[in-house]
């Protein structure tokens, strides 16, 4: 697996690999948390982890770098727990990241860092990783072509829906005149 195909879905927690393209210009996406295959119509907005950048003093750090500072410093990293107190959080990516930019980055983006960490942290700093995201940032290769795939999702077969005749009662006293209508009525025919 290489961290070019790692993306995240707002909306779905977690983060997801892609495997395949559908015909309609959807994906099929694997959860790394639990393996499960799920089709992402290509109406639903995704973000490539490789595309995501951290905020610093002087300039952008894309997000692949700072998991390799993450790993080189793994026993800091992963000591901390994603859910925990904001200032625990940020003392611990100041500690990783010194030149962070901390009016910019958000306590929910340095939860999402962390977490998002626990997943990949086993294909960071992997050769085939590197060589693909140096080869990328330099120019050399564009993103590579999309596996297409014919996926066939079926559906749960629908219960015919049984019609059920209505019986209509008639009221009768709706459909008779009340006095004042009647004197209305025989007011307008005399006139």
């Amino acid at each position: 697996m290489s961290f070019e195909k790692i993306i995240s879905i707002p909306g779905m927690s977690g983060l997801y690999k892609m495997v395949a393209q559908m015909r309609n210009g959807g994906f099929v996406v694997e959860s790394l948390v639990d393996g499960r295959r799920l089709p992402v119509s290509s109406m639903q907005r995704i973000t490539m982890l490789k595309d995501i950048a951290v905020y610093t003093v002087d300039e952008d750090m894309p997000l692949y770098e700072l998991f390799k500072k993450m790993k080189d410093q793994d026993a800091v990293a992963s000591s901390v727990p994603h859910k925990a107190e904001p200032a625990v959080l940020k003392a611990t990516l100041k500690k990783i990241l010194p030149d962070f930019d901390e009016e910019r980055v958000h306590t929910s983006d340095i939860r999402k860092m962390f977490s998002w960490y626990a997943f990949v942290k086993e294909i960071v700093g992997t050769e085939e990783s590197d060589a693909a995201m140096k080869a990328e940032i330099d120019g050399e290769i564009e993103s590579p072509e999309p596996v297409t795939a014919e996926v066939i999702v079926e559906e749960p077969l629908k219960k015919k829906a049984v019609k059920k005749k209505k019986e209509v009662v008639a009221d009768e006293s709706a459909t008779e005149p009340t006095p004042k209508k009647k004197a209305a009525k025989t007011a307008k025919a005399k006139e």
